[in-house]
């Protein structure tokens, strides 16, 4: 008897794939072939393979926010919502067969005119507006600024541990950054608040 969702099996087969091997190294029929599908399924709901990725890299978008909702909605402070950001990437960071961020992953991947393009831009675009937002809203004078530093520091470490060059990258990212944060939000830190 024939699954329901024909079009989740494909593209649960398509995330796998893309994350692990990579975009480029994985071809239609292994995907096919790993969802157990014929060829007509993955283009009738997905009319290609750019759109199944740019279907992959939204579903990615999807779960990060969630995961980035969950993780500020359960913060203790200002600044531990301000810290969300790193959170969520040490999130990542545990999961099994980690291979890094998939949207620069799949950046380095990607023609510059792929429609997939716009949904890692955008992607990159909504984090950078939310950490923003919750810095200003915990008091910063400058959060724009702040962001700026904070993003470049969370991301290359991110991309240093996606590459295998040490975890321990994210504990110096976050050491940092939560410096800078207790830096610049003039509220007076409890023991919540100090260096870890």
């Amino acid at each position: 008897m024939p699954r329901p969702r024909r079009a989740d099996d494909v593209l649960e087969a398509a995330a796998s794939r893309f994350f692990r091997d990579g975009i480029t190294a994985t071809g239609v029929d292994t995907v096919i072939a790993d969802a157990g599908v014929a060829k007509m399924t993955l283009y009738s709901n997905f009319g290609s393979k750019d759109g199944l990725i740019v279907a992959y890299l939204e579903a990615r978008e999807r779960r990060s926010i969630s995961m980035f909702d969950d993780l500020v909605a359960r913060a203790s402070s200002p600044i531990e919502r301000a810290l969300a950001p790193v959170h969520l990437y040490r999130t990542y960071l545990a999961e099994d067969g980690f291979h890094g961020c998939a949207f620069i992953n799949a950046g380095a991947e990607l023609p510059s005119d792929h429609p997939g393009r716009d949904v890692i831009r955008r992607h990159k675009q909504w984090l950078y507006d939310r950490w923003a937002a919750l810095i200003e809203e915990a008091g910063a004078d400058d959060p724009a600024a702040l962001v700026e530093e904070c993003l470049l520091v969370l991301e290359g470490a991110f991309v240093h541990a996606g590459i295998g060059l040490g975890a321990d990258r994210l504990d110096v990212a976050e050491r940092v950054i939560r410096r800078r944060l207790q830096d610049a939000i003039p509220v007076a830190a409890g023991p919540a608040e100090t260096e870890r």
